[in-house]
């Protein structure tokens, strides 16, 4: 708005010196004009001054209200934290748990016949999965044996069938533990 009333001024005085009025008048007139002008800059400037004002009250509210929810937050997180890793724990397995294979599977005696399995897995080649089994690295196990756990890692578990006395790793998504 006030590059409108400042662009009115120039143009008021061209439009009164057109329209024939003395010079005296036009003076006067343009200093009127230059007047409002000055005026309506003024109150525009306040304006934003006021806005400003508010907005700067606004953020410190927010900083307030952030400062106060802040340790309720934190609480919050840190006991559902807390919470999940007590489930996590009790649903995890842990050396010398007791555990059920849930699916049959093909229990590899190494990590690196593990490794080899599940690239083979992958790559859907059956004939190099029997190969490996032929060559006494992998062996066919049953789902509802059970296992205790020996070494637990995130993706394989190194296990030892209870009934049959064999090591080897399975993936851990496939026990299933006993409580």
């Amino acid at each position: 708005m006030p590059k409108m009333n400042i662009l009115s001024v120039p143009l008021s005085v061209g439009l009164l010196l057109l329209a024939g009025c003395s010079d005296g008048e036009a003076t006067k007139d343009a200093e009127k004009t230059v007047k409002t002008a000055e005026e309506k800059t003024g109150e525009a400037a306040n304006k934003a001054g006021e806005l400003a004002g508010n907005a700067e009250d606004k953020a410190n509210e927010a900083a307030q209200m952030i400062k106060e929810k802040t340790p309720v937050l934190v609480e919050n997180m840190k006991n559902t934290y807390q919470e999940g890793e007590q489930k996590l724990k009790e649903n995890t397995l842990q050396k010398g748990d007791k555990a059920t294979i849930t699916k049959d599977a093909y229990l590899a005696y190494t990590p690196e016949a593990y490794e080899e399995l599940y690239q083979l897995i992958e790559i859907n080649d059956l004939k190099g999965i029997q190969n490996i089994e032929q060559n006494d690295q992998v062996t066919e196990i049953s789902k509802s044996n059970e296992v205790e756990v020996l070494e637990r890692e995130i993706r394989r578990t190194k296990v030892k069938v209870i009934n049959t006395g064999k090591e080897g790793y399975l993936p851990t998504n496939m026990l299933s533990p006993i409580k």
